[in-house]
């Protein structure tokens, strides 16, 4: 018994999960500098931190890769029908995990920081960071969603 498989559908499979293996290098890549941050902040509390243009450039293309591709799968792609339980469950966790990393930085950086946005000084520093560090939260939200839409479809009963 031979089965065919639709050129159609399989190339959306494809399209689906290279947009999702670029989302999740995206997101990496942003919880690498959340934890590298993370750390910088954590071992020298108090002290105003240069980022380095390096730093900016990296955080900014994760950014944009992320949101590309998170945009293109809305409009673009389906989500494939797949059911697997169990993967669901461990996606939804996945997703919720990750989203946890980028709070805490930024509740970190938001307790450490806030202070300081009364100073004119050091205000438009501390508040243009606080704009990257929201675009980041912002794409890390994006591939919670996405994680999580995947997970849900796993989870779906079976036809009957």
């Amino acid at each position: 018994m031979q089965t065919s498989v639709d050129p159609d559908r399989a190339r959306s499979v494809w399209r689906y999960l290279t947009l999702l293996a670029l989302q999740f290098a995206a997101a990496v890549m942003l919880l690498a500098e959340i934890y590298r941050a993370f750390r910088i902040v954590v071992d020298e509390l108090g002290v105003l931190h240069a980022i380095s243009p390096a730093d900016l450039a990296v955080i900014s293309a994760a950014a944009l890769l992320s949101q590309a591709c998170f945009c293109y799968r809305l409009a673009k792609v389906g989500i494939p029908a797949w059911r697997n339980i169990v993967l669901g469950h461990c996606l939804g966790f996945a997703s919720r995990l990750s989203f946890i990393f980028g709070g805490a930085m930024f509740s970190l950086f938001f307790l450490r920081h806030a202070p300081e946005l009364s100073s004119t000084e050091t205000g438009a520093v501390v508040l243009s960071r606080g704009v990257i560090l929201l675009v980041a939260l912002f794409c890390l939200y994006c591939f919670t969603l996405e994680l999580e839409r995947l997970g849900n479809s796993l989870q779906r009963p079976a036809h009957r």
